[in-house]
């Protein structure tokens, strides 16, 4: 019998209902979760974002602050979500085994609903850079499927 496939997920948000439209790093809390691929998802815990204001004398795309972030985050996360792109996204796309997901659907509940329709999706993105690939960097329009 095959594993289920299950994703662990950190969105950036203000307020835990919806996405920020800021750079992830900038967020001030981080909605942590799972999605399977039998159409459930969790909410598991809402941390604070403590290095919002790490390294803020250079311009975007800290080093110091995506590497934070990340390990703040925990090794296990398999996708970071935001609703603006950021140097860092395109870093830790190409640098981590992290995919960065750029979504317009600012909803949350709407977000994962799009998520558990396309599960497929993400597993062919992870597939990719699991294969020491750098997928491209999902983007998700407006107009949920």
């Amino acid at each position: 019998m095959q594993k289920m496939s299950r994703f662990k997920f950190a969105m950036a948000s203000s307020n835990s209902i919806e996405l920020t439209k800021r750079h992830f790093g900038d967020s001030e809390i981080f909605v942590l979760g799972e999605i399977s691929e039998d159409g459930t998802s969790d909410i598991t815990k809402k941390i604070k974002n403590e290095f919002k204001n790490v390294d803020e004398t250079t311009s975007h795309g800290s080093t110091e602050k995506r590497q934070s972030i990340i390990s703040y985050l925990g090794k296990d996360i398999d996708f970071i979500i935001a609703g603006q792109m950021s140097p860092n996204f395109k870093k830790i796309n190409m640098k981590t085994k992290v995919c960065p997901i750029v979504s317009e659907i600012t909803d949350i509940e709407q977000l994962l609903t799009y998520l558990k329709n396309n599960f497929d999706v993400l597993r062919q993105i992870k597939k990719v850079k699991e294969e020491d690939g750098t997928p491209d960097i999902l983007r998700i329009g407006n107009s949920p499927v």
